[in-house]
């Protein structure tokens, strides 16, 4: 029985990973206007959250979001 509830809780936890990687994408995608696969200063404009956080998460200072840098963002 512990076995099966350490399964279930197990298989819980990647499926609830993975849903909020997927949400993450989403929200990457549609901050990136232009579809070049970076979020620039000008698309984080149009998200206060993202811009308040904008230089902390642009790691190499290129001014530029990769879909990494932007996975640590705090909402």
């Amino acid at each position: 029985m512990r076995q099966l509830i350490a399964a279930f809780s197990l298989m819980f936890l990647i499926i609830s990973a993975a849903v909020l990687a997927s949400q993450a994408n989403v929200k990457f995608a549609q901050l990136d206007s232009n579809a070049d696969g970076q979020i620039s200063l000008l698309e984080a404009k149009q998200n206060d959250a993202l811009l308040k956080q904008f230089t902390d998460l642009d790691d190499n200072n290129d001014e530029l979001l990769s879909a990494q840098e932007f996975a640590n963002i705090k909402i």
